[in-house]
């Protein structure tokens, strides 16, 4: 079973690795242009650790929370879309 923090290590460490793949000029051109295509949306190490923080507001028992509301609202964009899923 893999633990959230595990979870959370291994989609940082993958975002590097594909840094460390874009940066490397040994590498074929190729190789280095698909790892800068998936790193275009890729989440970022502090976009990952910020939504963990949302997980554990969310999860709080303080509904009444300050903080909890406010690092909700910080989230709001990432929960909206321009996709329109009920086609």
């Amino acid at each position: 079973m893999t633990l959230p923090h595990e979870r959370t290590r291994s989609v940082i460490k993958t975002e590097e690795f594909l840094r460390e793949l874009a940066r490397n000029t040994e590498l074929p051109q190729d190789i280095r242009s698909y790892a800068k295509s998936l790193l275009r949306h890729y989440p970022s190490a502090d976009q990952i650790l910020s939504l963990g923080r949302l997980e554990e507001c969310l999860l709080s028992d303080a509904p009444d929370d300050e903080y909890r509301r406010r690092v909700i609202a910080f989230h709001q964009p990432l929960f909206s879309s321009s996709l329109d899923f009920t086609r």
